[in-house]
């Protein structure tokens, strides 16, 4: 017998948002899939869903490596049989003038945030389009909307994963399968707290990486119905 559950699929799931989600879409009853880079994150991840009574699977990634990538897409499919629903969410930040950002601190974010949501979508959609069901959800920010200084690198990552999202949205009208991408203000993860240098008494102002992921699950369950392709925004 084939697995019954949905079976989502996280990448940069071992932390911050990606973590909160996995979270969230295991009290939602999915099997989870951690694909993550980090195997000291992956893992942890992997058992605090498991002692919640969670099926979890820790696959190592890097979404900026086409091979990485595949072999996650085969194991998740080997594993389960099916896949319902994809979340993009593994990204870096570097803040600095364009003109001071190291190109190796472009190159990553340029891989991460934006070809990495690329590679893994091409992988998946076959068996979602094969399903005639599912979801992508994208993960990109309020700066995906509007530009900031020392950001340019970042925001053009996620304008192109907003324009991304829309984009595909067309492409997959009437195939069953729909995207949106999740756009966050400034989130209480280690990564932003490292980025922009905030203190203990400024956390309280962020968005928890719960409200993020609370916006994940309901557009991939259905709670929250908005047309395939909108960038929705995250508010506390």
């Amino acid at each position: 017998m084939g697995h019954t559950r949905p079976v989502v699929m996280i990448t940069g799931a071992g932390r911050g948002i990606g973590r909160a989600t996995a979270l969230a879409f295991a009290v939602a009853e999915y099997t989870v899939v951690l694909a993550e880079l980090r195997r000291t994150l992956g893992r942890r991840a992997e058992r605090m869903l498991r002692r919640e009574g969670a099926t979890a699977q820790f696959l190592q990634t890097d979404v900026a490596r086409g091979a990485s990538v595949a072999r996650a897409t085969r194991a998740v499919l080997r594993r389960f049989g099916r896949l319902d629903c994809v979340v993009n969410n593994a990204g870096v930040l570097e803040v600095g003038s364009l003109v001071d950002l190291p190109v190796t601190h472009m190159d990553r974010m340029l891989s991460v945030n934006l070809r990495g949501p690329l590679l893994v979508t091409r992988a998946v959609l076959p068996a979602l389009l094969r399903r005639g069901a599912g979801s992508i959800i994208n993960v990109a920010s309020q700066l995906g909307k509007y530009g900031a200084a020392e950001y340019a690198t970042y925001c053009a990552t996620k304008f192109g994963v907003v324009g991304f999202t829309q984009a595909l949205a067309a492409e997959l009208a009437g195939t069953g399968v729909r995207t949106w991408a999740v756009c966050p203000g400034l989130v209480d993860t280690a990564m932003a707290r490292r980025a922009v240098g905030v203190g203990p008494r400024e956390r309280a102002a962020l968005l928890r990486p719960e409200a993020v992921a609370r916006v994940i699950v309901d557009l991939a369950t259905g709670r929250r119905r908005v047309a395939s392709g909108a960038a929705v925004d995250v508010g506390r």
